[in-house]
């Protein structure tokens, strides 16, 4: 019993230093203006002319992962989140803690969604995960994740932190430890896969590289 506590721990402390770091994505607000649309430091602009027509005429807001989260998640997942300014004993405190809060293992699993999100024109930043490459090799379906090695080196994050594109054709400039930001319409739907799960899908209409300063996603 103690070595499954133990083990439980050691997959809380992970995501203490990396799954639930996602919560330093701030919400910018309504931030991405017509005229950013479609400029030519984007990568990839779809060729489903009726969503890139609704993209140029409506504000955009960028997300941050935390806006993903229902509010009940965010206050169990703040509860456990460790700090770097203490001290081990009492981060491994915590975690233990953690493993036996139900609440907390149901937020780390959790495919509840942000109703208020669902059906808005948003662009959010992260790291694809390929899931289906085309012949020429391009990224046909992939998930979009809050942190770098989600799902392939680390463990995955809670569904409510993974979204789903399946893009009508293929994007060819991908790089692993790039950050993009991708425009889109959010959805809400499940997607099963064995990297992971997603309780969220975003039709894309542009991706474009994520070089903004300072790059939160290498300080977790």
């Amino acid at each position: 019993m103690l070595a499954r506590t133990l083990k439980i721990a050691g997959v809380v402390l992970f995501f203490f230093g990396v799954g639930v770091s996602l919560t330093k994505f701030h919400d910018e607000g309504w931030s991405l203006k017509i005229g950013k649309l479609f400029s030519s430091s984007v990568l990839y602009v779809t060729p489903d002319t009726d969503l890139h027509t609704l993209l140029a005429t409506t504000e955009i807001r960028h997300l941050g992962w935390r806006d993903l989260l229902p509010v009940t998640n965010q206050k169990v997942l703040t509860k456990y989140q460790a700090n770097s300014d203490q001290a081990f004993d009492v981060q491994l405190s915590l975690s233990l803690k953690a493993a036996t809060d139900e609440r907390y293992q149901s937020a780390l699993y959790s495919t509840d969604v942000v109703e208020q999100v669902i059906g808005q024109r948003v662009s959010i930043s992260g790291y694809i995960v390929p899931i289906d490459l085309n012949e020429d090799r391009s990224i046909k379906r992939f998930f979009l994740v809050p942190y770098y090695g989600a799902c392939i080196h680390y463990p995955a994050p809670p569904p409510n932190q993974i979204i789903y594109v399946d893009l009508i054709d293929g994007f060819a400039k991908i790089m692993m430890s790039q950050a993009f930001t991708l425009t889109g319409v959010l959805e809400k739907g499940l997607f099963e896969d064995h990297q992971g799960t997603s309780a969220y899908i975003l039709k894309v209409a542009e991706i474009e590289e994520y070089d903004e300063q300072p790059d939160e996603y290498r300080t977790h």
